[in-house]
C-alpha cells in the first residue's frame, strides 16, 4: 500500500510499497550503476530506487520515473529525507543483502561475518 509523506520543504511524495515492486522494477535498479565509478554507480543506483517508488509528488516537476532529471532540481533536505525512506525498500528489494543474522552466517554474503 503507498504511502504520502510530508518532506522537509512542506512537499508532499507519495511513495510505493516495496511488495508492490515488480522484478522489472528490481533489475532496472540494479543497472542502473552499470559502466559507472563507484561514487556515480551510488548515486544512479539510489536516483533508480527513487524513481521506482515515488507515484506522484507536489513539485511542479514531472516525477522521476518520467523525467529522471527532475531528482537533481529537490532540495537537499528533501532528498536525504526521501533516501532514507528507500532504506526499507532496498531490503525488501534485495533481502541477500540485508544485514541479518543469516546473511551474515552464508559465507557466500557479501556481509562481514561476526563469527570471524
Amino acid at each position: 500500500m503507498s504511502k504520502k509523506i510530508t518532506l522537509p520543504s512542506g512537499a508532499t511524495v507519495t511513495i510505493k510499497d516495496a511488495l508492490d515492486l515488480k522484478v522489472k522494477d528490481r533489475n532496472r535498479i540494479m543497472v542502473a550503476g552499470d559502466n559507472k565509478g563507484d561514487a556515480e554507480k551510488g548515486i544512479a543506483i539510489g536516483n533508480a530506487l527513487l524513481a521506482a517508488i515515488i507515484e506522484d509528488w507536489s513539485y511542479d516537476l514531472l516525477i522521476p520515473s518520467v523525467k529522471a532529471d527532475s531528482i537533481d532540481e529537490l532540495p537537499i533536505k528533501d532528498y536525504v529525507a526521501l533516501m532514507d525512506e528507500t532504506t526499507n525498500v532496498t531490503t525488501d528489494l534485495f533481502p541477500e543483502l540485508a544485514d541479518t543474522d543469516k546473511n551474515r552466517q552464508n559465507p557466500d554474503s557479501p556481509l562481514d561475518s561476526s563469527n570471524a
